[in-house]
């Protein structure tokens, strides 16, 4: 008989790895994990404890859901001039959008069972691991001038290596905490492996994510009341902060770090000189084309439709909520700012919880919704299935973790 637990945690540590490295990006084990929460539900229901959600857990699946249906309106509907082309280009449109739906029943699996942490931490450092060495062997075997290692884009490839690399700061220093030192260890160098592989992107934009680490980390050190477990300058930090200087200087003596100067240069001199065509990659002239429908059409012209504009040939507009006020309207931006400000909320709000897991996964949390928040000034995050879905599912992963091992400490307290 297969042990429930075991099996979820199992997939979980491979959705872990493939969501960075494998052309899949995880979907097949989300899909293994929906089909999981079918047979707990059927098989499992007489097992069950008290599963009733939560006021918090309701509010944010309520909100889950309008944004669902307002991106669902914008498939239905497209105002005069922007109607999809043929009905396969409206049904692919489906595709981003259910995703928020499709991994609700993976949210209410782990909201039933206490998933080890170091499976997902394991997993995340195997994926990055993966996609950092396929990223060095395209730069320095093939030539490449800016790698996407295990993704087919390399601004997804760098935002989710950034995005790991600052999970995988939080759980090593509660491994370090906690007494987990070789753990410690390895989620110490799979992080300085996530901030190489962004470096060999050449992203620019998902860096200025750091900045805003260092004010969550210290909201987080605040907020646990500055005790002798969290502290600033322990061991892995000051280790982490020391090698991730001795990475950025070696890359900066290679050809690489030509390709980034070369590339930031080259942007201050467009800006300057008022050469918007190239400048940032035609930013700003994709920018002013999306004001201009959003004047014409406030409500959207339609989900997944803003290559209807036909801007320098753009499937999106660089900007997440840019993109999604010119296909969802100002009502879709709305729904997404109270989705994203009410789980940035729960997280906030656990972040001084007696349990240092609840804690901890309060400040991932915080650190991916902040480190999306920053990706999203100048993509469209929402808009690659990647991205999304590494977004989705560990914001449905730490928000269901939370409920569930703050129901447990309820019932055992440490």
């Amino acid at each position: 008989m297969i042990d429930i637990q075991k099996w979820i945690n199992f997939w979980v540590f491979l959705f872990s790895v493939t969501v960075l490295s494998y052309s899949g990006h995880g979907g097949q084990s989300a899909i293994v994990l929906l089909l999981t929460m079918l047979y707990v539900f059927i098989a499992k229901r007489k097992e069950s404890t008290n599963l009733t959600l939560h006021k918090e857990e309701k509010i944010f699946l309520y909100l889950v859901f309008v944004f669902w249906l307002l991106q669902l309106f914008g498939i239905l509907y497209q105002p005069e001039g922007y109607e999809f082309e043929n009905a396969r280009e409206q049904l692919r449109s489906f595709d981003y959008p259910m995703r928020w739906l499709l991994l609700l029943p993976v949210f209410f699996l782990l909201r039933r069972y206490v998933i080890d942490w170091r499976v997902m931490a394991i997993g995340m450092s195997i994926g990055v691991f993966i996609s950092a060495a396929i990223a060095t062997y395209e730069v320095y075997v093939l030539g490449v001038a800016r790698a996407s290692g295990g993704s087919n884009h390399t601004i997804p490839f760098a935002e989710l290596m950034v995005a790991a690399d600052l999970l995988l700061w939080m759980l090593m220093i509660y491994a370090w905490n906690n007494g987990n030192k070789i753990i410690s260890f390895i989620l110490l160098v799979a992080s300085l492996a996530g901030f190489y592989g962004s470096l060999l992107s050449v992203t620019r934009g998902a860096w200025l994510v750091y900045i805003f680490m260092i004010a969550i980390w210290l909201l987080y050190m605040f907020k646990r009341g500055f005790s002798g477990k969290v502290r600033f300058f322990s061991a892995p930090i000051i280790a982490r902060l020391l090698l991730a200087v001795l990475v950025f200087y070696t890359v900066s003596q290679t050809d690489q770090y030509q390709v980034l100067q070369s590339r930031t240069v080259s942007t201050i001199n467009d800006l300057s000189g008022n050469n918007y065509n190239t400048a940032t990659g035609a930013r700003l002239i994709i920018y002013q084309d999306a004001f201009k429908v959003i004047k014409q059409h406030p409500f959207g012209i339609g989900t997944d439709n803003f290559s209807s504009i036909k801007s320098y040939g753009a499937s999106h507009a660089h900007n997440e909520l840019l993109n999604l006020w010119v296909e969802n309207g100002i009502q879709g931006v709305i729904a997404l700012l109270l989705l994203l400000g009410y789980a940035f909320k729960v997280f906030y709000k656990n972040l001084n919880h007696a349990n240092d897991l609840v804690s901890v996964y309060s400040a991932c949390g915080l650190m991916l919704i902040v480190s999306y928040m920053i990706f999203g000034f100048s993509q469209a995050v929402f808009s690659h299935h990647q991205t999304i879905i590494f977004f989705i599912f560990y914001l449905y992963f730490f928000l269901a973790q939370i409920s569930v091992i703050k129901k447990q400490y309820v019932l055992e307290p440490c």
